[in-house]
Parts: structure tokens; sequence; C-alpha cells
């Protein structure tokens, strides 16, 4: 997003990343609509002409291709799989919620997958993982649909919508269900090490200021030194020498106004933001801190 420092006059934008998404970005279905939207609205001059005619044309609306992009991704997946180890037909597994609100969403890239690629998908709600697949000696998937219990299909990709949230997990049959998806040998996407790497706590391991961990993946002085201007301060919640400062930033309401406390958490609606942030915090045990990292608010121009 675009960040101007609200506390100088002279401040230039910059650009500033909200955060790493890894796993179960939503919203490349949908997006590839609103240029459509737009599209239509302005043919049928639903925008002010005295207003748009010199920035809203019909060229400035480029049309959004994420669905292929997307569809693309997964398909080399599965190409890359190679020939079934089962002598089965292949195919890619939707891992969903159950139930799911992004089905819209999903159905773009599903139907791009098979009408584009020739690629055969299936959804598998997270809580069935163990109902519908099982493991073969080769560590091979197997997926049986259940409208079609004969003919069982070789998963070449997992494609994971599913299996961020707390909520996912409510018993031991779903970890041992994670378990067993992730000592197969379909690809997954994303892997367990990449899921991990998305976490707000790696974030802010990166972005914490003066954190010396950047430097080992980016050893070129100048190009982490690019790469962490489009960093906002993240703050750990511990008994570190910058979770100090955070507790001090984040406990007293005139500061926390710059900041919002996230939680390692996915899927949205779980942030604590600006003067909220010192009553959430005395309403949780100490303890329970560190379970947040403290981020310094992008502030977009109107």
């Amino acid at each position: 997003m675009v960040h101007v420092d609200p506390s100088t006059s002279e401040a230039r934008p910059g650009l500033k990343q909200v955060e790493f998404n890894t796993i179960a970005s939503s919203f490349g279905g949908l997006s590839t609509q609103v240029s459509s939207l737009h599209k239509y609205l302005l043919s049928i001059d639903a925008y002010p002409s005295a207003n748009t005619s010199s920035i809203l044309t019909s060229s400035s609306l480029p049309e959004s291709k994420s669905v292929p992009s997307l569809a693309a991704g997964l398909a080399s997946a599965h190409n890359a799989y190679g020939a079934s180890r089962a002598s089965l037909p292949l195919c890619v597994i939707f891992l969903v919620q159950d139930p799911e609100r992004n089905i819209f969403d999903q159905r773009h890239l599903e139907y791009c997958l098979f009408s584009d690629r020739g690629v055969r998908s299936f959804r598998l709600p997270f809580n069935k993982i163990l109902c519908h697949t099982k493991l073969s000696s080769e560590r091979t998937l197997i997926y049986t649909p259940p409208h079609a219990p004969t003919q069982p299909y070789e998963v070449t990709t997992v494609y994971f919508r599913a299996g961020y949230s707390p909520s996912d997990y409510t018993s031991s049959d779903d970890w041992t269900a994670r378990l067993h998806l992730e000592k197969s040998a379909a690809i997954k996407c994303p892997s367990i090490l990449t899921h991990l790497a998305g976490s707000k706590k790696v974030q802010q391991v990166l972005a914490t200021p003066h954190s010396t961990h950047l430097s080992r993946f980016l050893p070129d002085q100048s190009a982490a030194s690019r790469v962490l201007e489009t960093f906002a301060p993240i703050y750990p919640l511990d008994n570190s020498e910058a979770g100090k400062e955070a507790k001090r930033l984040a406990t007293h309401a005139e500061t926390a106004n710059r900041y919002v406390l996230k939680p390692q958490r996915e899927g949205g609606g779980n942030n604590v933001y600006r003067k909220a942030i010192p009553d959430f915090l005395k309403s949780q045990p100490e303890s329970h801190w560190a379970a947040h990292v403290l981020m310094e608010m992008i502030e977009p121009p109107a």
C-alpha cells in the first residue's frame, strides 16, 4: 500500500508491504470481474462524464489475468508431478473449508483449470481428508470421489484454501489429516515450510528495526536496504529489547494510535487497531502477548 509518514509535512509517498500471504490468498477469481464491472458501468454512462472523461476510458481499464495466471501455476505443478504411479487418472484437489464462504472465487479458477488446461479438479473439505483419501505404500495420494466410489484418482497437487485457521483443527484427526497430506508425494501449495514462512512471526523477525536477519538472506547491502524500505516497522511482544519497546508503545493510547496488533492468524478479522490496543492487552494475560506482533500502521493518502 502507498504510505505517507503523517509525522512530517515533507514526507514523500512510498510503498509498504502489508504482509506476505503464502496460503489461501483469496479473490484472484473475483478480481478478474472488477475491470469488466467498470467497463460495463462506463458503457452505460454510470460515471459522471465531467469527472471521468480524461482519466476513465476503456483503454485505462486493463483486463485482469489473475485467473489464467493462477490456473497456469496449478497446471505447472500438475504437469511437474509426472505420470501416474498407480495407473489412475490424475487430478488436483482444492482443499476447502466447510462451509466455504469463498466458493465463487474458487470456481473461476476451477473452471479455467479444466477449460484452458484440461486438468480435472475436485473440492475436498478439510474435515473429510481421511474419509476420501488414502496413501499407498509409495506415498501416492489416492482420492475417491464420494459421488463416484468406483473411480479413484491419483492426486498430483493439493491446493490449500483451508488449513490456516485454528477452527480448521477441531480434533486430533484434523492434525493427523494434515500430516497425512504432508507425507504424500502430491505437490502441496503451499508446502508446510512455505506456509510457516508466511506467518506474522517470520515477517516480524525480518522487519524489526535493526534486525540482522534480513542480511542472512540478502547479503548484498544495497538490495537489503531497498527491501527494508518497503517494511513497516514490526515488533515482537516478548522480553527482548525490541519487545520491551513494543510493550511501551502498545500500552499507552497516545503511542498505540500509530500501530496495529496482529495475532499469528490468517483469514482477516483478527487484528486490533490503534487506541483499542491498550485495553485489549489489559484483557489478556501478559504471557499471551507474545502471540501477537505490533506493526506500525500504513497511512495511505486520501
